[in-house]
């Protein structure tokens, strides 16, 4: 191995452990070194034969306060939501930094709920994470 590839392995790998500890939970964030993907955690919705279910509308809330913190799609992705049923659920950025919160995803078609489920979702300085709850849901019907 020549020198300034074990050089670029040294200091990615030195690099990738303070952005580890740096995005330990803590309430100062101001020295966390994060990466830049973006977190999305999104729930899949089919019926009883494993197809995807397109719903007519879907919301996110925030069980604490009430308020709906549904992901806005472009209307391209909204298209790709419909055909893979695949919803957004909660992404970084969206519940603030060190918070765990409760929220629920409900979803309708003809204005009549068919899909609704619970989650806990927590977020260190960096990232959105899943605590707990079931991504994958399957419409009774």
């Amino acid at each position: 191995m020549n020198k300034p590839f074990k050089f670029l392995v040294i200091f990615m790998s030195l690099l990738l452990a303070n952005a580890q500890i740096s995005c330990d939970n803590n309430d100062d964030c101001e020295d966390a070194i994060c990466t830049l993907v973006l977190v999305r955690f999104s729930v899949s919705v089919t019926d009883q034969n494993q197809n995807p279910v397109a719903l007519d509308s879907y919301e996110v809330i925030n069980l604490e306060n009430g308020e709906n913190i549904t992901i806005s799609l472009a209307p391209t992705e909204l298209e790709e939501a419909l055909q893979f049923g695949e919803y957004p659920l909660i992404e970084d950025d969206v519940i603030g930094v060190n918070r765990q919160q409760q929220i629920r995803f409900r979803g309708f078609i003809n204005n009549q709920e068919v899909i609704s489920s619970d989650y806990t979702v927590s977020s260190d300085c960096c990232h959105v994470s899943l605590v707990s709850g079931n991504l994958e849901l399957t419409i009774q019907q």
